[in-house]
């Protein structure tokens, strides 16, 4: 038994010593994967960007009622004093916290 390696065998097992282009197919791979990379990472900031809005909108309702509260919890005499009629504290309090604008609104038109 001969434990030599043929040339044919040692060919491959070795690495190639000049650099090969990729075929197309793995061109065309090549640019799915980075697509695909892409398009996950778009994905991510998307979502993130939604749970950010979303964070904002919450903190700012929060503030909302505890204005209301807070004005609730004053006389009618308080009230007058700061220029609040004791019917609209709830537009009171909306006016002090407004919620967060859209930042697409002014890039969208009308088709």
């Amino acid at each position: 038994m001969n434990s030599r390696i043929t040339p044919a065998e040692a060919a491959l097992l070795m690495p190639l010593a000049t650099p090969r282009r990729p075929s197309e197919a793995e061109q065309i791979e090549a640019i799915i994967a980075e697509a695909r990379r892409a398009r996950d990472a778009a994905l991510a900031e998307r979502i993130a960007g939604f749970f950010r809005g979303l964070r904002e909108i919450l903190t700012t309702l929060r503030r909302r009622r505890e204005t209301i509260e807070e004005l609730r919890a004053l006389s009618d005499r308080q009230l007058k004093d700061i220029g609040v009629a004791p019917g609209n504290i709830a537009a009171a309090a909306a006016n002090a916290t407004p919620l967060p604008a859209n930042d697409l609104a002014g890039t969208r038109h009308a088709a």
